[in-house]
């Protein structure tokens, strides 16, 4: 077993730092045994986050200031408005639990979503993380109807 190499002071600081063996492994089995709303937080550094939810990683990357899901780009820190968390009621029909989603509102009812949880404690502090790493404040929200329903400021 050889663990990848992580960034130092002697390499490029917004270098990916590729996730260990181990925190993959953790991350597959969760996805198995939680394969829908489950949001975790797999990397916690001064400077990046990684978190895992339903089979999709987000990096945030204090270096660069910005935040991406599979090499595409999700948003600029200075884009973000601030970070919302949204609690979704259960259906009526029983088609989907109660939750709780993690999104980044960059105005203009335009979002980048982050997550969702079916554990309050676990949105908020993806929540709180995100307004630590983006120095952006932390709003909770209830969704009206829709999930894309989300209340004006």
């Amino acid at each position: 077993f050889i663990e990848p190499m992580r960034a130092t002071a002697d390499h490029n600081a917004s270098m990916p730092t590729p996730l260990t063996l181990w925190q993959r492994c953790v991350g597959a089995v969760q996805s198995l045994l939680f394969p829908r709303f489950w949001l975790a937080v797999i990397e916690q550094e001064p400077l990046r986050l990684v978190f895992s939810s339903d089979n999709r990683e987000v990096i945030v990357d204090g270096t660069a200031r910005n935040v991406r899901a599979a090499e595409k780009l999700l948003a600029t820190f200075d884009a973000i408005q601030s970070i919302d968390v949204v609690h979704h009621p259960p259906a009526d029909d029983g088609s989907k639990p109660e939750h709780w989603s993690v999104s980044l509102y960059l105005g203009r009812s335009s979002r980048a979503y982050i997550g969702r949880s079916r554990k309050q404690a676990a949105a908020d502090k993806a929540a709180k993380l995100l307004a630590t790493t983006t120095s952006k404040p932390v709003r909770s929200v209830e969704a009206l109807s829709h999930p894309s329903v989300i209340p004006s400021r």
